[in-house]
């Protein structure tokens, strides 16, 4: 077994070596928020992500031996590379509110394919911005120009504003919570859309798809695993059981002609058993959506729903 100074030593060895991988990649895909560690070494259960202005170290096993020296020995590392603040959080949902290095926002700005997006780093589990989904949302606006599109379960709409940045006709996003909705609005802004060109709404999902008389030409699908809500009228939601419901509301509001993309991080999802006999036709995408800096640890996967009709197979 390792000991401890030996393992800070592999841990920042890696560091360096990834950030040298990563850098120019970085510089070249206008990325300025990336992945650089993910437990990559046995003992070491952080992830580490680099930003433009800070480093945010994330904690991924709860009551960690020697969980001090580990972060001083990071930061240390990260110090040498670039001497920004280092932010400290935690992967558990029942460590939320221990935020041992910061009590207040600690909020930025970072710069993804030549769009804009608002974070905070400090307050909520994540940060705003699922940074493995950069190819799926680049995807979407290669796909989007003259494009009706809805966005489901929208967060703080990044995909959304990728839609219009591909030329989007119009675009409808949806989200449950109040705050993600004014947070989206603010990414909208930040990039200076016309409010012309969208809508923000604050609904349950399959509220507002049972009631929807609009048509689409694309409908983004990125449902939580597991969701259970206080507000009046709004179901429990296992992606598992319902994501057959959930496609079938949206293929109600789909043309004839679009698509639904569709992606879950749920590593027990068996998209067959939610097709059943269902005339779906179904791509998986999952293989050309995973970004550099995800490669081999990437967990999320996606696929391109069509009506049987008039898809072109897969």
């Amino acid at each position: 077994m390792k000991e401890p100074q030996e393992i800070h030593q592999s841990t920042a060895h890696r560091i360096v070596k990834r950030m040298k991988h990563l850098s120019k990649w970085a510089k070249g895909q206008r990325v300025s928020y990336f992945r650089v560690f993910d437990r990559d070494i046995p003992g070491v259960p952080f992830m580490i992500d680099c930003l433009s202005t800070h480093w945010l170290v994330w904690v991924c096993e709860n009551n960690l031996e020697n969980e001090a020296a580990h972060i001083d020995a990071i930061s240390n590392t990260l110090h040498s590379i670039n001497d920004q603040k280092v932010i400290v959080k935690y992967r558990s949902k029942k460590n939320t509110i221990k935020q041992h290095h910061f009590q207040q926002d600690e909020t930025c700005q970072i710069q993804e394919g030549g769009l804009q997006f608002h974070l905070n780093l400090t307050r909520y589990l994540d940060t705003g911005l699922f940074i493995d989904h950069r190819k799926t949302r680049d995807y979407i606006r290669s796909k989007a120009k003259g494009m009706r599109v809805l966005n489901l379960f929208a967060y703080t709409g990044s995909f959304s504003c990728y839609a219009l940045d591909g030329g989007a006709n119009f675009v409808t996003s949806v989200d449950l919570n109040p705050s993600y909705s004014e947070w989206h609005q603010r990414n909208c802004e930040l990039n200076n859309f016309s409010n012309k060109r969208y809508a923000i709404i604050t609904a349950d999902v399959m509220t507002f798809l049972k009631a929807n008389k609009s048509k689409y030409d694309i409908i983004i699908c990125d449902p939580p695993s597991f969701s259970q809500s206080k507000r009046k009228g709004v179901q429990m939601f296992q992606i598992q059981d319902h994501a057959t419901p959930l496609i079938n509301a949206c293929f109600k509001s789909l043309k004839k002609s679009g698509f639904i993309l569709f992606s879950t991080n749920y590593r027990k999802f068996n998209m067959s058993k939610a097709q059943g006999g269902l005339s779906w036709q179904v791509r998986d995408l999952t293989s050309a959506m995973c970004s550099k800096d995800f490669e081999g640890k990437w967990m999320s996967r996606c696929w391109e729903i069509h009506h049987e009709a008039l898809s072109g197979g897969g």
